[in-house]
């Protein structure tokens, strides 16, 4: 395909995109637990605007914080909810609010989802390296036992002094569901440094086209491996952090938007982050749509979101290993 009609493709497929991301936003403003259409109420009105903003944000992070740990990892399987990321940020700040309660401090819950995720990546990064070269299959497993631990660890938290009323729900917290307790204030910090952790990833969208190269050839271009690598793992530990803050851990986003964007417009990183950022945002919107409409048909509570993004991400997740399977990944 000519780089002229390969352009105009990949414009044609991030304007669709968005387009579809704007009607699916409409339409959230219309659709509500208690009734559908638009709302009178001017307090139930701004409840839905409020979750259609936290949607956006935790699905534009959760998925450009996929394609960071895809660069970084060189591991098209790589998100942070199956490299324990997600679960570790909540360790973080489930950790972080029980020491202040014990102690009577005052302490920033959204730093301890940053120190737990960071902690996780390390860990992962570290013990799935031999000789130096990340073993991708060792990579998978290592993610997922660590998510496991991280989520077992939640739950012992839960049941130490001090934690009553720390989640009202757990088990529905662990599986994605927005925080509507979360204040004006913390949104627009953690969307605020999602903005610029997205912008930071396509300031540096070219050196991580490079970087998908040998490390021969892509210092041979002037790029330098280890602050690159450095970045994106700051850059994708923060935006995972940030959307646990808001909606707890969220699986597969991360790897199902990248997935078919990377399908549809091709594997360079610009548009893929911006493709990637609205699609994520669609998927959480169309989930939360999805929990709102069950509520007011089923008259029960909220779906967590999760539910919806991990039974469709866990047949995406095994579809795209599938052919992957009895060799080496």
């Amino acid at each position: 395909m000519k780089t002229s009609s390969l352009y105009r493709h990949r414009s044609a497929v991030l304007i669709a995109i968005f387009i579809a991301l704007i009607i699916l936003a409409a339409v959230r403003v219309l659709v509500g637990s208690t009734s559908w259409g638009w709302p009178q109420d001017i307090r139930v009105r701004d409840y839905r605007l409020f979750r259609l903003g936290i949607a956006c944000v935790v699905g534009a992070s959760l998925a450009t914080s996929g394609v960071a740990l895809q660069a970084l990892l060189r591991n098209a399987l790589a998100e942070p909810f199956i490299l324990g990321l997600s679960t570790g940020a909540g360790v973080g700040i489930m950790g972080l609010t029980l020491i202040g309660r014990t102690f009577d401090l005052t302490l920033g819950a959204h730093y301890g989802a940053m120190i737990g995720a960071a902690l996780t990546l390390t860990i992962v990064f570290m013990a799935s390296r031999r000789q130096g070269v990340i073993d991708p299959l060792g990579l998978l497993l290592i993610g997922v036992v660590l998510s496991t631990i991280n989520g077992g660890i939640i739950l012992l938290l839960n049941y130490l002094p001090h934690s009553e009323g720390l989640w009202e729900n757990v088990a529905k917290w662990m599986v994605g569901y927005i925080q509507e307790g979360v204040s004006p204030t913390v949104f627009m910090g953690v969307a605020l440094l999602s903005g610029v952790g997205i912008s930071l990833l396509l300031v540096l969208g070219r050196a991580m086209d490079v970087a998908t190269l040998s490390d021969d050839e892509a210092q041979s271009v002037g790029v330098n491996l280890k602050t690159l690598r450095a970045l994106l793992f700051i850059i994708a530990s923060i935006l995972a952090a940030g959307a646990v803050i808001l909606a707890g851990p969220i699986a597969f986003v991360g790897l199902i938007c990248p997935h078919i964007v990377r399908m549809l417009i091709g594997p360079r990183h610009r548009p893929l982050l911006i493709g990637a950022a609205a699609m994520g945002a669609a998927l959480i919107i169309v989930a939360d749509m999805l929990s709102a409409s069950l509520k007011l048909v089923l008259d029960r509570g909220l779906m967590p979101l999760g539910v919806f993004t991990a039974i469709l991400g866990g047949i995406s997740f095994l579809w795209i290993l599938r052919p992957k399977l009895g060799r080496e990944i």
